[in-house]
């Protein structure tokens, strides 16, 4: 099977297929078709830590990562990157877009990289559309081997600059660990309207996948790195801070279309997906 693996930044559990007042219809109807894992948990509540533990399936003081990529810290070997665990059984590896293990995306390993030049931070939703756009043409190639194709979204990180006329702040119940009020739910529906943005690019490679045939093919594995970026949730231990969204849909599911309550780790992940890929695990 290739593999989807899409991951957006700084999310949670704050979407709909966890909370009905969210509207990320693609990433719910995805879940419908697939796993939804409940009680997903990283490995550490900030960007880099988390996913190099997921990528690598040990922890952050075991692959090096103790802090964020962009500020000196790297794994300790890239070898052991499910990227290219993935290169040597044969598969094509792609990344677009967000990363966040690396401070240069090409010493990774993947075999093509394509990331939009300008700075994510100044167009969050033109910087993913862009990135998805990369994606998109990439599987719309004719394919010899399996492959590997991250889609990384900038979205929902911070700063949000804009709220959706179908995000009323006057009208939202923030997260309990907040304090209710007008500049709180104004910046809510920042965040709101940011899943709803990253919805509509993830839906564009999801719609892309189906249309070339590739969907029955392919195992998608959906996640975000941590929790969203309020207070007593990114770069916390509290379970807003550590709990994730996870799903995955692959061809033959017999869990297709439930919901789980066992306690996942992302570090499960790298290892549940050589038993999905029929490949010895590491």
């Amino acid at each position: 099977m290739n593999v989807l693996y899409i991951h957006t930044h700084d999310s949670g559990r704050y979407l709909e297929p966890y909370d009905p007042g969210i509207r990320t219809p693609a990433l719910l109807r995805l879940a419908k078709e697939g796993t939804l894992f409940r009680n997903m948990y990283c490995c550490g509540p900030t960007c880099s830590p988390s996913r190099a533990a997921l990528l690598t399936s040990q922890f952050p003081h075991q692959n090096g990562m103790l802090g964020l990529a962009h500020r000196g810290f790297a794994l300790a070997d890239y070898d052991k990157h499910l990227a290219n665990y993935l290169k040597r059984h044969q598969y094509e590896t792609v990344l677009c877009g967000m990363q966040h293990v690396a401070a240069n995306p090409h010493t990774i390993g993947y075999d093509r990289v394509y990331i939009d030049s300008r700075k994510e931070a100044e167009d969050l939703t033109a910087w993913d559309t862009s990135n998805g756009d990369s994606a998109i043409a990439y599987l719309r190639e004719k394919h010899t081997k399996p492959f590997f194709l991250s889609y990384g979204l900038v979205h929902t990180h911070r700063p949000f600059h804009e709220i959706d006329d179908s995000v009323d702040p006057n009208y939202l119940k923030v997260p309990p660990s907040l304090p209710d009020n007008a500049e709180t739910r104004r910046d809510y529906a920042g965040y709101l309207t940011s899943a709803i943005r990253a919805d509509a690019c993830i839906e564009r490679v999801l719609k892309t996948l189906r249309e070339e045939g590739l969907e029955e093919d392919t195992l998608i594995l959906y996640t975000t790195d941590h929790g969203i970026a309020f207070p007593h949730m990114k770069c916390t231990l509290y379970d807003s801070g550590i709990g994730v969204a996870c799903i995955i849909k692959y061809p033959g599911n017999p869990s297709r279309g439930q919901a789980k309550d066992a306690l996942t780790s992302h570090i499960d992940v790298f290892p549940t997906l050589c038993d999905l890929l029929g490949l010895p695990q590491p």
